[in-house]
C-alpha cells in the first residue's frame, strides 16, 4: 500500500519540479528579451542623434533660431519696440496648441533635443 502512494506522490513532485524549472527558464528568457530590447533602443537613440547631427551639419536652421532669439531679447530692451513685443507674445499665448507645439518642435529639432516634453510640462 505504501508503494501505491509513493508512485503518485513522486509523479506529483516530479511534475512540480519540472514546471518550476520551466517557469524559471521562461522568466530568464523574458529578462534576456527585455535587456535586448533596451540595448536596441539605446542603439537606435544613438543612431538618431548621429543622423540629426549629420543632417544639421550644413544647416543654418540652428543659427537662424539663435539670431532670432537674440533679436527678440534685444528688442525687449528697446522701449519703442516693447509694445510690439508684448502684442506678439499675447498673440502667441492665444495661438492654438498645434502652433505652439510646432514652434517648440522646430526649435527642439534645430538644437538636437529629442524631447520637447520638458518644455511643455508633460512627462
Amino acid at each position: 500500500m505504501l508503494q501505491a502512494l509513493i508512485g503518485p506522490i513522486g509523479n506529483i513532485a516530479t511534475t512540480f519540479l519540472k514546471n518550476r524549472a520551466e517557469k524559471a527558464k521562461a522568466k530568464q528568457k523574458l529578462a534576456v528579451a527585455k535587456i535586448e530590447a533596451q540595448a536596441k533602443q539605446v542603439e537606435q537613440t544613438g543612431n538618431w542623434e548621429e543622423k540629426a547631427m549629420d543632417a544639421s551639419a550644413n544647416s543654418w536652421k540652428d543659427e537662424a533660431w539663435t539670431i532670432f532669439f537674440i533679436l527678440i531679447i534685444g528688442a525687449s530692451f528697446i522701449e519703442p519696440l516693447q509694445p510690439a513685443m508684448q502684442k506678439g507674445f499675447t498673440f502667441l499665448e492665444q495661438a492654438p496648441d498645434f502652433i505652439k507645439y510646432g514652434i517648440l518642435a522646430s526649435i527642439a529639432a534645430s538644437f538636437g533635443l529629442r524631447s520637447i516634453s520638458k518644455f511643455i510640462g508633460k512627462k
